[in-house]
């Protein structure tokens, strides 16, 4: 598939899994706040048990639920809201209904202004309903745990893999690394959180379009820079030679974090949680494997522009001219080939797939802030030698090992250490096998 045509059925295929993954579920948000006002109105020693949550037409939610042990009759309690998605008004309470008798205007400003706003009401919350046994039955909790972990570290092995591949991109056409991906992926991310922010507050009836459009822009504005770094500073120092690229990569790290930072101001933007779509896949001695379809949209958002730009670059046009300029600039020329094109083309298709990552992070978690892109960074070069510097499938396989590593490390130690492991694991492994996995992956000239 051309990657002209591929980007619109990409932009469909985001905006179905989002809508999946968010039509008939309940605010996550919202379904909490509806939660928390059970305490202040039962008992708490009676027990609260929440049976069902259900998203209603009309910024509505419904909780079906019991108060005084399991032999109480089921009750309902529906919460109205200001607004819904991204909306400032998410968060308003405007009608509260037990059993469908609405509450006063005294009891409802109570409980909207001084028991939301308590750290008990936080504290107190009965929790989400129970999911069920699951779609599969597994033997044992160790197994189900284990599933859980192994789900849980799936975005992080694409995140690193988009990274990998950026890096790869970039060394396997000139032979020199571009250390600025992990602060483009920053930028990816922080671009998509305020044009979700933006478009929510000026199109609040929009809904779910909104992050495949905030996306589109994230993705627009990183590759933009891309095409800007790839003719200003990649194919100039590329023709000189040397290690000028190196001390550049350097220059836009800094630059970029910088510029960042004084966008951000004092304080981070964080999304509010939307959307539920979570179910329960498996269940084992009493554990519950809990999946979100917005992970697995993601994930699989990552993994289809993966596939299809390895796929690209081994049949398409670009791809062999990508392939013979990098074994032999000054022959390719000779062919017909303009390298400075192709390197142009090659940096905005990296700089996206790093936006792209960031971008992705802040769908899963909210946002990013502008210093969480450098280990990021490292990380995904770490990937592309781990997998043989120049290797695109190598740079994908080790992005997925090293986040296969990290995630398995969380399980067994301390989560803070696990880049320290990681490195240290590189070190031995490169010690031993110093191309990568896939040997190195360069020509016999890198210049232009």
């Amino acid at each position: 598939m051309p990657l002209r045509a591929f980007f619109p059925r990409l932009a469909a295929f985001v905006l179905l899994v989002i809508v999946a993954s968010c039509a008939g579920s309940p605010d996550a948000e919202q379904s909490r706040l509806c939660r928390m006002l059970l305490p202040a109105l039962f008992s708490e020693d009676e027990g609260i048990a929440i049976l069902d949550s259900e998203a209603i037409p009309g910024r509505a939610v419904h909780i079906t639920f019991r108060a005084g042990g399991k032999d109480a009759p089921e009750r309902l309690l529906s919460c109205r809201f200001g607004g819904t998605g991204y909306s400032a008004a998410k968060r308003d309470l405007v009608a509260v209904l037990i059993d469908g008798v609405g509450l006063g205007e005294t009891q409802l400003w109570f409980l909207r202004n001084r028991w939301l706003e308590s750290q008990v009401a936080v504290t107190s919350d009965p929790g989400p309903p129970g999911r069920g046994d699951g779609l599969i039955t597994l033997p044992s909790r160790e197994i189900a745990t284990g599933l859980q972990y192994a789900l849980g570290g799936l975005p992080r092995l694409t995140l690193l893999a988009l990274l990998a591949l950026a890096t790869a991109l970039i060394y396997g056409l000139i032979g020199r690394i571009n250390l600025a991906f992990g602060e483009f992926s920053a930028m990816g991310g922080m671009v998509a959180s305020l044009a979700i922010l933006l478009l929510a507050a000026l199109f609040p009836r929009v809904g779910l379009v909104i992050e495949p459009i905030a996306l589109g822009i994230a993705l627009g504005t990183v590759a933009l820079w891309g095409l800007v770094v790839g003719n200003r500073v990649l194919h100039p120092l590329a023709i000189r030679g040397g290690q000028p690229i190196l001390v550049a990569g350097v220059g836009m790290m800094v630059a970029v974090q910088e510029g960042l930072r004084i966008a951000q101001g004092a304080r981070n933007t964080w999304l509010p949680p939307v959307g539920d779509g979570t179910f329960a896949l498996a269940s084992g001695g009493g554990f519950e494997v809990m999946v979100s379809l917005r992970m697995l949209g993601v994930v699989a958002m990552n993994l289809a522009v993966i596939a299809v730009l390895l796929l690209a670059m081994k049949r398409s046009r670009f791809g062999r001219a990508w392939r013979a300029i990098g074994d032999d600039p000054r022959a390719a020329e000779l062919m017909g080939l303009d390298p400075r094109r192709v390197l142009i083309l090659s940096s905005l298709i990296a700089t996206a797939l790093a936006g792209l990552a960031g971008a992705s992070v802040t769908l899963l978690y909210g946002g990013i802030t502008f210093s969480s892109g450098t280990m990021m960074g490292l990380v995904g070069l770490m990937a592309a030698i781990l997998g043989g510097v120049g290797s695109l499938g190598g740079a994908v396989l080790a992005g997925a090992l090293i986040g296969a590593m990290q995630t398995l490390w969380m399980v067994f130690h301390a989560i803070e250490h696990w880049e320290l492991a990681s490195f240290t694991a590189l070190t031995l492994f490169l010690v031993l096998k110093p191309g990568g996995f896939f040997g190195y992956a360069e020509g016999p000239e890198r210049r232009f």
